[in-house]
């Protein structure tokens, strides 16, 4: 039997597999969840948790781009604070268009810079974004003073909290959030990107081998650049909708780790259970999208039975060593 049909079909059953393992872990969560809480299992509840992490989702779909080519972003987290607190400060007199521009001009910037040094001057890509973090993290430092001000446009607001075919009946269904729709539409969008464009194939290339994608002629540097620009993008747009479900935001500093570490873990976490590997090349934005309703799920069911913050943090650590774990072994096995 030919060796690449042999190749390919165990791939297909390896990535079976692991959607597999994510959709069992996600039933099991729920019903320990149903057990706990009754009415956690229903519609309006379940769409919630999906409306309160959409804007995990999309900057998890920021960090899915980047690890496929076989890095990481550690400042996807900062970049959304940075444009929550500058974004409240432009908007503070009830402007809207202006302020999304230089809000989506700063995350391009942050994005570009970060794909130049690491393409270009050859820094590590851990070294790089971690020292974006911090940077931004200064930056807030120094212009807030740890504290926030400003407020969302009301437009803006109106956008973040919006829900379509909601029931006008009391106790009915509360509607479907556009924001949701939105991180749905760009799984969709970016989806195909990866999957049915040479460019979405360059990045699984260069993730895969970047030696060779570079021998077989792919300009692994401009590659890199627009990854991560792409990355700071779509911080901009989870930034820009949390503030205006916020109105007035103050970020979270935690303890020298600099801002935004904690949502950045999430997203980490969030795109390793969704079986997109740091080895680069393998995963994608539906999977990651399993992530993150997986992850989303979790960190509710631990609210719910008083577990803070601090202990979700811990949490992230352990699913990621866990699931990196599991899912390196599969690959080895096969």
């Amino acid at each position: 039997m030919n060796s690449n049909f042999i190749q390919s079909m165990k791939d297909s059953m390896r990535k079976n597999l692991q959607v597999s393992i994510i959709l069992a872990a996600l039933v099991v969560i729920m019903a320990v969840a149903g057990i706990i809480t009754p009415r956690f299992l229903t519609v309006n509840h379940l769409i919630g948790i999906l409306y309160l992490n959409s804007m995990l989702g999309i900057l998890a779909l920021s960090q899915t781009l980047v690890i496929l080519s076989g890095g990481i972003d550690m400042s996807v987290g900062a970049i959304y604070w940075l444009v929550v607190m500058i974004g409240a400060q432009l908007m503070g007199d009830g402007a809207l268009w202006g302020p999304i521009l230089i809000c989506l001009a700063i995350g391009t910037a942050i994005g570009f810079i970060n794909g130049f040094c690491i393409a270009r001057l050859k820094i590590p890509y851990v070294v790089m974004t971690l020292a974006m973090m911090i940077i931004i993290t200064g930056i807030l430092y120094v212009a807030t003073g740890g504290g926030g001000g400003g407020k969302s446009a009301e437009e803006l607001t109106q956008f973040s909290i919006a829900r379509i075919m909601k029931s006008s009946q009391k106790g009915g269904f509360n509607g479907l959030p556009v924001r949701t729709l939105l991180w749905i539409g760009f799984v969709i969008v970016f989806g195909f990107i990866l999957n049915r464009t040479s460019f979405g194939w360059k990045i699984r290339s260069l993730g895969s081998n970047c030696e060779s994608s570079r021998l077989s002629g792919i300009r692994i540097e401009r590659v890199q650049i627009l990854t991560y620009t792409l990355s700071g993008i779509l911080a901009v747009i989870a930034g820009l909708l949390y503030l205006g479900q916020a109105r007035t935001p103050y970020p979270t500093f935690q303890s020298g780790a600099g801002v935004g570490a904690n949502l950045t873990l999430q997203t980490i976490a969030a795109v390793v259970i969704g079986g997109t590997m740091f080895s680069g090349g393998i995963g994608g934005a539906g999977k990651t999208m399993l992530g993150v309703i997986v992850t989303s799920v979790l960190y509710s069911v631990l609210g719910m039975i008083g577990l803070h913050e601090e202990w979700q943090v811990m949490l992230n650590g352990v699913i990621i060593l866990v699931i990196v774990g599991a899912y390196s072994r599969m690959e080895t096995n096969n």
